[in-house]
């Protein structure tokens, strides 16, 4: 967008030159709704016998179905349901199966920030992991991937359950304990081992049941987001009659609008073909 130069003694220097560097990007929001219902019978139980309240439960659940749902829609292909929000697989590909990302074309030249890492992880870009990841070879892949953004390294990286149990099968091989002189030690002092997740090269790695297994995705959130509807945002519409629909009962419905958006794909990476899961 600006250029700079250097100056002599007198000061002078060229006169700047307006020069693009934004370009509109555009996201559909999606907005996922859970209708609550309050039938006439539940009603009139719960204002009188109950231990538990059925609505509360429900209203938990509603909560619960809808952090999954985000949860799984972000490990998935949804280009083909213009409802489904993004993902961080279109997010981070490189144009080889999303070739437009936010209206603009990740081919069409000056547009290398949206081409994002897509990495094959087997015997591809002088990369081998046939065997999962260790220490080691994650050490690679992420000072790789940081070089080619330009020295900006991921906030974190997620894997598959299964892939994670490789890599820190690399940890555990090396644990050790240690004895603090003069500490005391009981049936019911307990030693931890494992670790409910890692960090590497300063990048903390952790295990998401919804990653497939074989992919892993590094995420820098300078540049991508959950962006979150102010005007529905979790929110909920109150109940209301059924009556006119000629039933006795009310309804409500929670209602979240949201999309998962990059304005650098560059920034993360997705690698795919993974081998060496433990399960």
């Amino acid at each position: 967008m600006v250029q700079g130069q250097f100056t002599g003694y007198g000061g002078g220097f060229n006169s700047p030159n307006i020069t693009p560097g934004v370009q509109n990007g555009q996201w559909n929001l999606a907005y996922w709704v859970v209708p609550i219902p309050l039938p006439f019978g539940e009603t009139v139980i719960q204002a009188t016998d109950r231990e538990i309240s059925l609505l509360k439960a429900r209203m938990n659940d509603a909560y619960a179905v809808t952090r999954q749902n985000m949860a799984r829609l972000m490990f998935t292909n949804n280009g083909a349901n213009p409802l489904l929000p993004n993902s961080f697989l279109d997010a981070f590909d490189n144009g080889t199966n999303f070739p437009t990302y936010g209206g603009i074309s990740r081919t069409a030249q000056g547009n290398s920030a949206f081409q994002g890492q897509y990495i094959n992880l087997n015997n591809a870009s002088g990369f081998s992991f046939s065997s999962g990841f260790t220490r080691q070879n994650m050490a690679t892949i992420l000072a790789y991937v940081t070089d080619q953004a330009g020295g900006e390294a991921p906030t974190f990286v997620v894997l598959n359950p299964s892939d994670y149990a490789t890599l820190n099968n690399s940890f555990i091989a090396v644990e050790n304990g240690y004895i603090t002189p003069g500490t005391n030690y009981t049936i019911d002092t307990s030693i931890r081992s494992s670790f409910p997740n890692l960090n590497v090269s300063g990048i903390p790695i952790f295990a998401d049941h919804f990653c497939p297994k074989g992919s892993v995705f590094g995420v820098n959130v300078k540049y991508t987001a959950m962006y979150l509807s102010e005007d529905a945002a979790f929110d909920f519409s109150g109940f209301y009659s059924l009556v006119p629909l000629g039933q006795i009962g009310q309804q409500g419905v929670v209602v979240v609008g949201y999309d998962v958006v990059s304005a650098k794909s560059s920034s993360g990476f997705w690698g795919y073909n993974l081998q060496g899961g433990q399960w």
